[in-house]
């Protein structure tokens, strides 16, 4: 009788954890890191810096903007970055193109990884949009099934709308003419599906450096100083490495960029009045 008692225990506790609400597991959201262009296999010395550093401050939750790895498709990288993250982490990827570029690259990376290029992960506050800018056939635009998606979710009410992807809509001057302003006209739809949908703030990689904008109230930033030769070692323009811790704090969000030696190098927020 024992065993049947315990199963049936069993089975009424995992009904009740399926039917609580979503916002009971939003605490892994109310701090989180923001990291792009770590180049695991090329390097992965500010990556490894950067663990200790959040693992230190209690932080068990990464987003990285892509260019995880630096050879796509390549077992072995991906390996390496499992290996580091996985067991203490848990991470959402936004691809770049040194993650995925083909079709058997996206196989290895569908694989290993086991999420898909693009979803949405939803807080109590805040809808969490992870984007690919580099499906095979779509690369350096947001179309097809993708587009679509995105503006079914884009609909849903959320106090704050949250973004990652990889390239930059409006990339500084030595990304132009690399990055989703390639296809100028989609890239201009793109933005005015986030102004029209209340997109707060959009995280991207792709170019080497530090860089912050505001464009029809929407903050874009870009955040590819993950380990990732720099672009430029002028600070002035963003040339340093770093990361970002976010906080859910006072009904906002606050993000901070820390240099690797954990100096604040910038500092913003977004908060609905």
């Amino acid at each position: 009788m024992r065993p049947s008692y315990y199963l049936r225990l069993f089975i009424v506790f995992t009904i009740c954890i399926l039917l609580l609400p979503a916002s009971v597991f939003s605490k892994e959201f109310s701090i989180f890191a923001i990291i792009g262009d770590t180049k695991i296999g090329a390097t992965e010395s500010v990556y490894k810096q950067f663990l200790d550093i959040i693992s230190k401050k209690g932080i068990k939750t990464i987003f990285l903007v892509g260019d995880v790895i630096d050879r796509p498709g390549n077992e072995k990288e991906w390996n390496r970055f499992l290996e580091l993250t996985a067991n203490n982490y848990d991470f959402y990827i936004a691809p770049g193109n040194h993650d995925i570029n083909s079709a058997r690259s996206l196989k290895v990376y569908n694989n290993l990884i086991r999420k898909p290029v693009y979803y949405s992960l939803s807080a109590e506050d805040a809808n969490f949009i992870v984007l690919s800018t580099e499906t095979p056939g779509e690369i350096s635009r947001i179309a097809g099934k993708q587009l679509e998606w995105l503006k079914e979710e884009l609909a849903k009410p959320s106090l704050y709308k949250i973004v990652f992807l990889h390239k930059p809509l409006f990339p500084t001057a030595f990304g132009k003419g690399y990055c989703l302003d390639r296809y100028a006209g989609d890239r201009d739809a793109l933005h005015d599906l986030f102004v029209k949908n209340g997109v707060n703030v959009v995280f991207s990689g792709h170019e080497h450096l530090y860089s912050r904008i505001e464009k029809d109230g929407i903050l874009y930033v870009t955040t590819g100083g993950g380990g990732s030769r720099l672009l430029t070692f002028d600070e002035e323009y963003g040339g340093f490495f770093h990361y970002i811790i976010a906080k859910s704090e006072n009904g906002g969000y606050i993000f901070t960029v820390y240099d690797m030696n954990e100096y604040p190098k910038d500092k913003f927020s977004i908060k609905k009045r």
